[in-house]
């Protein structure tokens, strides 16, 4: 004898309720609901991954303080030596590589007094300067190896072409700028020194 089929709404032999049918429909939409959910953190966790990478490819790491100025710049102190006088010291920013010599003190609204920058050559050169951009007036000497001025000159600001140029007296190893007027109020001239207080602290130029 087959066991008799029990109707969803019939009671138990032992007079409890039969317990409700599960209907199929809900099992299946729950089914449905879950894999969709689990497509949606899928897209979701696709999509984080391709912005990271595309922000990784077209957003540049950060330059360093060095190249970029966006810290303090490397600075070291040198002395004029006039002839018979007394030695002025003076701190100057470095620049030893020809990114930092291109752009040098332009678009500084003021340089202090006792401060100004070392231009640092790897040899011997007769490059001059100028003044594109530069907003204040400088004095400037050309330094022999040896720490012997070369020529010293004043340069003003250029705003727009054609801008002078400011050639030295000879060939020269490195140049230091100040503010305008420094090297004649310290007594400076061709044939004396300007040296670094410690040469050690010098970079390699490049």
């Amino acid at each position: 004898m087959s066991e008799p089929t029990r109707r969803p709404d019939a009671a138990a032999t032992d007079g409890r309720p039969a317990p409700p049918a599960r209907r199929q429909g809900s099992g299946t939409r729950r089914l449905a609901l879950i894999a969709g959910l689990g497509l949606l953190a899928v897209g979701v966790a696709l999509l984080a991954i391709g912005l990271a990478s595309s922000r990784s490819t077209d957003t540049p790491e950060p330059a360093s303080p060095a190249s970029a100025g966006g810290g303090a710049a490397r600075t070291v102190t040198y002395r004029l030596e006039p002839a018979g006088g007394a030695a002025v010291p003076v701190r100057l920013e470095v620049a030893a590589d020809a990114a930092t010599r291109a752009v040098g003190l332009m678009g500084r609204e003021r340089v202090p007094p006792g401060s100004g920058m070392v231009f640092l050559y790897p040899a011997d050169t007769t490059a001059s300067f100028w003044m594109k951009n530069t907003l204040v007036p400088l004095s400037i000497a050309f330094v022999a190896a040896d720490g012997r001025v070369v020529s010293t000159t004043e340069m003003t600001p250029c705003r727009a072409d054609p801008c002078p140029t400011y050639a030295p007296g000879g060939a020269y190893r490195y140049a230091v700028e100040l503010p305008a007027g420094a090297f004649p109020a310290a007594g400076v001239g061709a044939g004396d020194r300007v040296v670094p207080e410690n040469p050690a602290e010098l970079p390699e130029a490049a």
